[in-house]
């Protein structure tokens, strides 16, 4: 007990690098990454921004001195040849397809020669509709409401200081609820009203989505729509996992493989989609929980991403990873 107390000590005033992270654990260690800019100035979901570009070339550019960073292949090599992995190796991954990814992201990757995986959610390219997480940050942003509780919803979300936090508690009661997400997107509009028409999206182009597939960047799906896959119909389900392979498949001219639930919290997929994604020809998919991962081809249909948070700084990345725990 004294010995853990005078190691969180020393932890506290030298920080994590100096006592764990030279001894960080073997395993696979997977960022996850949405948008990248200025959440500042954005008149949509500020709670999908990552970071800014210069901190993705400063977080990039360290962990690319601390670990083994690997592409899709190797990741599918190591899971076929390795029970567990003998060195940290890093793969990084970015969900959804945003336009940002493709003009700020991509030449950061390019000139660390840092290979990625993007997800793309094949419905939301080139589609100028915002998604329904857009369009809730961009009618509570223009809206007065300082408290709110749409039908089917387990509390009242109520605004205090921060309009982040304000918004990513909506959305949250808006995911677990049973209703269907679109039905609850026209409760909320009525309830605060449309200000204005929506903005156009800001998604890349299949012209994007190609470039990053011709140049060294693996590319997986994410869905089609970005449905909560646990809420569909078995029909439905199925029509997300395979249309979003189908479309990319064609549009690439070659196999797509890997998979990123929607959301990616435990309640949002299960053994069913599972096994829908064996069926279909996935060989592998990431959910959206922090972990290191050590048993690879148990776990190849829920491996475990980190998600880099806007504010993070490399010494909160290194304590997200040095304190995660080995699945």
């Amino acid at each position: 007990m004294l010995a853990k107390r005078i190691q969180s000590k020393l932890e506290s005033m030298i920080g994590v690098s100096a006592f764990r992270w030279k001894h960080l654990p073997d395993g696979v260690y997977v960022l996850n990454l949405h948008r990248i800019g200025d959440m500042t100035t954005s008149k949509l979901d500020p709670n999908v921004y990552s970071c800014s570009a210069e901190n993705l070339h400063k977080h990039l550019s360290f962990l690319k001195e601390c670990f083994t960073i690997i592409s899709l292949a190797e990741l599918n090599q190591l899971i076929s040849t390795s029970p567990k992995p003998d060195k940290r190796y890093l793969l990084v991954t970015f969900d959804d397809g945003y336009k940002d990814n493709f003009e700020l992201a991509y030449p950061i990757l390019k000139s660390l020669n840092i290979p990625a995986v993007f997800f793309i959610a094949t419905g939301l390219i080139e589609n100028n509709e915002l998604p329904w997480w857009d369009k809730v940050a961009y009618l509570i942003q223009r809206s007065h409401i300082q408290k709110i509780k749409l039908p089917g919803w387990e509390e009242t979300v109520e605004f205090k200081t921060n309009p982040q936090i304000f918004i990513r508690l909506i959305l949250n009661q808006i995911k677990r609820c049973a209703a269907p997400i679109g039905e609850q997107i026209k409760e909320l509009e009525d309830f605060v009203g449309m200000p204005s028409p929506y903005p156009d999206a800001e998604f890349m182009s299949w012209d994007d989505v190609i470039t990053l597939s011709n140049n060294g960047m693996d590319i997986g799906a994410h869905s089609h729509s970005h449905d909560i896959l646990a809420k569909l119909s078995d029909d439905q389900m199925l029509f997300e996992l395979s249309h979003s392979k189908a479309i990319l498949e064609e549009k690439l001219g070659k196999p797509v493989k890997a998979f990123s639930y929607p959301v990616g919290s435990k309640n949002t997929y299960n053994d069913c989609v599972i096994e829908a994604l064996k069926d279909n020809g996935y060989e592998i998919a990431f959910n959206f929980h922090p972990g290191v991962n050590v048993n690879l081809a148990k776990n190849r249909y829920d491996l475990c991403r980190f998600p880099i948070e806007y504010m993070m700084d490399d010494e909160a990345l290194k304590k997200m990873l040095t304190y995660a725990k080995r699945i």
